[in-house]
C-alpha cells in the first residue's frame, strides 16, 4: 500500500506551523475521492541535537508506531533513559580536530507513536570516536545489533566476545547486542586486523540470528576462515564479509572480495535461505565474476558491482559489474525483495550509465542518482536514472508489498521533478534538499516525488516502511526554519548540524 500526501509548499518553520492545518484542510476538500495520486500528511517531525554535530543514519519501524534510530552524535546533552547502557557521552572532544578524527558516540533512541516520548535511549562507545551507527538490525528475539568502526581502545566489549581487544591500526570493526530496551549490554565485540577496518556497508540478520557484517580491510591479518571464498589479501584492499554466530563469540564464516585495484562494499541483505546479496565498488579489471554476468567488463574509474554469496561463505552465486565511463557509486544498503530481486541505489558520475528501455529516466539531466533492480539471476531487470539538473544521491531502496520501491537521499536541483501532491514542491534553499520517491516495481513510472528542508542544508540518510503505511525519514539538517511539528521531544534547532527524525503517515 502506498503512502499518501498533502500538497503543502513550504514556506518559513513559523508559517508552515500555523498554515499547515488549514492547508491540510482545504487540499483535501479539493481532492478527487477518484484521485490514485500516491499522498502523505506528517504525522510528527522533530529535531534531535546539542550544540555539536549529530545526524541519524538507521531507523527501524515496530508495530506499534515507535521507531528505533540510530546514529552518530558529539553533544553530551542529549535525552537519554534512566536504565541506559550508557547514560553519558564518553567520546573526545568533539572541536580537539578534524572532525571525521575527533569526537563522537553512537547513539540509538526508541522514540513513541507521536514523537512526544523517548521510550529508550542510550550513547555507546569508547573514549575516542565512533562513527555513525553504519548498520542497526533486530534479532529473532528483539534485541538491537549495531556496528560501526572505533577508534576507541576501551570499548564496552564483554568475556567470551569473538575479539575482545582492539585489534591495531586506527580503527577497528565493532559490533554489539543490546537489550530491547537498550538497558543492558549483552555482548560487544571488536571485529579487525592490524591495518583498520570499516564497517561502512552495515549488517545483515539471518532469520536464525547470524549477523554479518560487510565493509572493506587493507590488513593482511583480517581473520578468514577455512573454505572460505577468498582468504588472501590482494592489493589496494578488499571487501569483506563476515558472519558472526547469534552469541558474538565465533565467526560462522569470513571472506574477503575483491581484485588488484581495490573495492567497497557498502550494502548487504539476506534471503530466507541465508544467502548473502552484496553491492559495492571496484576499481579493479579482475574483479571475480560469474559465468554470464550482465556486464562483464570495467567500464569506468570505478563501477558498481552486485554479487550474491553462498550462504556459507564458499562460492558465488552470481557476480556482475553495471556502469558508464566515469565513476559510478553505491549507497547503503541493498535490498533483497520478496522473489529474489536485489535493490540498489546511489551516484553516478557516467553520462554513458547504461539504462534500460522504458524507464522512468533513461537518460541524464546532471549528475543524477540512480535505481538498479538485479533480477533473481543477476542479470539487469531495470536500472534508471533518477533526478535534475543539480545532481541528486540515493539511498535505502526500499520496496513495499505491492513492490513499489521507495528511495530518498540529498538533491541539489532546483528543478527536481517533483510530482502532484508532493509536501514540498519547491526547493528550500541552501546547497541541498532531502528527498524522497517512489517508483513503481518495474522501474517505468514515478510515483510520488517530494523535496524536504528547509532554507539550508539537509540530507536523509534513513528509511523505513511501518505494516500501517508510515514512513519514516532520518537525516541531517543544518536548517533552523526544518519543519517541526507541535509537542515534539525537540522542536527547535540545537545547533551546529541537528539529526531530523519525520513520520508520515497515509492520508485519505
Amino acid at each position: 500500500m502506498l503512502l499518501r500526501s498533502v500538497a503543502v509548499p513550504y514556506a518559513r518553520h513559523v508559517q508552515f506551523v500555523r498554515l499547515f492545518p488549514l492547508l491540510l484542510v482545504l487540499v483535501a476538500g479539493a481532492v478527487d475521492a477518484e484521485d490514485a495520486t500516491p499522498r502523505f500528511e506528517i504525522a510528527y517531525a522533530t529535531f534531535l541535537g546539542g550544540p555539536h554535530w549529530e545526524e541519524m543514519r538507521e531507523v527501524i519501524a515496530y508495530p506499534d508506531g515507535s521507531a528505533l534510530v540510530g546514529g552518530m552524535v558529539k553533544s553530551s546533552d542529549l535525552p537519554v533513559s534512566k536504565s541506559a547502557v550508557q547514560p553519558r557521552y564518553g567520546g573526545d572532544d568533539p572541536t580537539a580536530g578534524h572532525g571525521g578524527q575527533y569526537g563522537g558516540d553512537c547513539y540509538l533512541i526508541r522514540l513513541g507513536p507521536k514523537g512526544r516520548t523517548v521510550q529508550a535511549a542510550t550513547y555507546f562507545g569508547g573514549s575516542k570516536q565512533e562513527r555513525n551507527v553504519y548498520g542497526m538490525a533486530l534479532d529473532p528475539q528483539g534485541n538491537v545489533v549495531i556496528t560501526s568502526s572505533t577508534r576507541s581502545h576501551d570499548m564496552p566489549t564483554t568475556k567470551g566476545a569473538f575479539q575482545e581487544t582492539f585489534g591495531g591500526g586506527v580503527i577497528d570493526i565493532f559490533v554489539a547486542k543490546l537489550s530491547r530496551d537498550l538497558d543492558k549490554l549483552i555482548w560487544c565485540t571488536y571485529l579487525g586486523g592490524k591495518s583498520g577496518e570499516t564497517p561502512r556497508g552495515g549488517l545483515a540478520m539471518t532469520r536464525e540470528g547470524r549477523i554479518t557484517i560487510v565493509g572493506s580491510s587493507g590488513s593482511p591479518y583480517f581473520p578468514t576462515t577455512e573454505g572460505a571464498f577468498q582468504r588472501e589479501l590482494k592489493p589496494g584492499g578488499d571487501c569483506i564479509v563476515c558472519q558472526l554466530h547469534a552469541d558474538g563469540a565465533s565467526l560462522a564464516f569470513s571472506t574477503r572480495l575483491g581484485g588488484s585495484k581495490g573495492e567497497v562494499v557498502v550494502g548487504a541483505d539476506a534471503d530466507a535461505d541465508g544467502n548473502i546479496y552484496l553491492g559495492g565498488y571496484t576499481h579493479s579489471t579482475d574483479f571475480p565474476l560469474t559465468e554470464g554476468a550482465a556486464q562483464s567488463r570495467l567500464a569506468g574509474g570505478a563501477d558498481l558491482f552486485f554479487a550474491k554469496l553462498k550462504a556459507d561463505g564458499s562460492a558465488l552465486l552470481y557476480s556482475t559489474l553495471l556502469g558508464g565511463s566515469g565513476n559510478d557509486f553505491p549507497s547503503h544498503p541493498v535490498t533483497v525483495t520478496a522473489d529474489g530481486c536485489l535493490l540498489g541505489a546511489g551516484a553516478s558520475q557516467s553520462a554513458d550509465f547504461p539504462t534500460t528501455p522504458g524507464v522512468v529516466q533513461p537518460s541524464k539531466a546532471g549528475k543524477d542518482g540512480y535505481i538498479v533492480k538485479v533480477a533473481p539471476d543477476g542479470t539487469t531487470a531495470f536500472a534508471t536514472v533518477l533526478g535534475g539538473s543539480g545532481g541528486e544521491y540515493w539511498l535505502v531502496p526500499t520496496p513495499d508489498a505491492d513492490g513499489n520501491i521507495y528511495i530518498v537521499g540529498q538533491t541539489q536541483s532546483r528543478d527536481f521533478p517533483v510530482t502532484k501532491y508532493a509536501l514540498q514542491s519547491a526547493f528550500g534553499g541552501g546547497k541541498s534538499d532531502g528527498v524522497l520517491a517512489v517508483i513503481s516495481a518495474d522501474g517505468k513510472r514515478l510515483l510520488y516525488a517530494t523535496y524536504l528542508g528547509g532554507s539550508d542544508e539537509e540530507l536523509v540518510r534513513g528509511f523505513a516502511l511501518g505494516k500501517d503505511g508510515s514512513a519514516y525519514l532520518v537525516g541531517k539538517t543544518h536548517s533552523k526554519d526544518f519543519p517541526t511539528t507541535k509537542g515534539v521531544i525537540q522542536p527547535r534547532h540545537g545547533g551546529d548540524a541537528d539529526a531530523f527524525i519525520v513520520r508520515l503517515r497515509p492520508s485519505k
